[in-house]
């Protein structure tokens, strides 16, 4: 049995770093029996040695380690050795400065705890089903970084920039900016209306 699910999601390998170990292996089970390959670190250095082996394609990282270096500071370090790592953060906190500071590694997605299975679940297939566009050679949408990704979602969705803003925890002028970006990448004309058309059109409505 482990041989067959070993083929099948060779491609779907996910790093759990997670200082609580009972945390951990709730996580780690629910993944498994989700169908993904697991490894699970319990501190900065034990993660990086981890990376090294494991190869994982999406690394879920609480940002509190206790003390020392963070899941923030495994991010910057892990993009070294695994320059396509994706992330997606799991954390106690929504301070401002935290995900201010997480996001400027570029992450997936944010996790606040107490999380839920069905959360979890959603929020790694839906990382999946972007790393799956983004290495698809004749995607439309393999120039777009994940926050652009997320905000023509939410555009598709007929989300305005201020509710985009509040559900990404960015500023309204990041998404201006993001918005602008996107349709440079997408060669559209420069304006609100032709992206919310493009993005209705051509992004799949869960």
């Amino acid at each position: 049995m482990n041989t067959l699910i070993d083929k099948k999601i060779n491609n779907n390998r996910i790093l759990i770093l997670e200082d609580d170990q009972i945390v951990a292996v709730d996580l780690q089970e629910l993944l498994i029996a989700a169908g993904y390959e697991t490894i699970i670190a319990h501190s900065h250095t034990d993660a990086l040695i981890k990376a090294k082996t494991f190869k994982p394609n999406l690394a879920i990282c609480d940002i509190n380690l206790g003390e020392g270096l963070t899941g923030i500071d495994f991010v910057k370090d892990v993009y070294i050795i695994l320059p396509k790592l994706e992330i997606i953060y799991v954390t106690a906190f929504s301070n401002k400065q935290i995900i201010e500071d997480a996001e400027l590694t570029n992450p997936l997605n944010y996790i606040v705890k107490p999380w839920n299975e069905e959360q979890i679940k959603v929020t790694v297939k839906m990382a999946f089903t972007y790393i799956e566009k983004k290495h698809q050679n004749n995607t439309i949408l393999q120039d777009l970084s994940m926050s652009e990704y997320k905000i023509i979602d939410l555009i598709s969705k007929q989300k305005k920039s201020k509710e985009i803003a509040a559900l990404l925890f960015v500023s309204e002028k990041t998404v201006r900016n993001h918005r602008y970006n996107i349709i440079k990448k997408l060669n559209l004309p420069n304006d609100n209306n032709s992206l919310l058309k493009w993005a209705i059109t051509n992004i799949k409505q869960d």
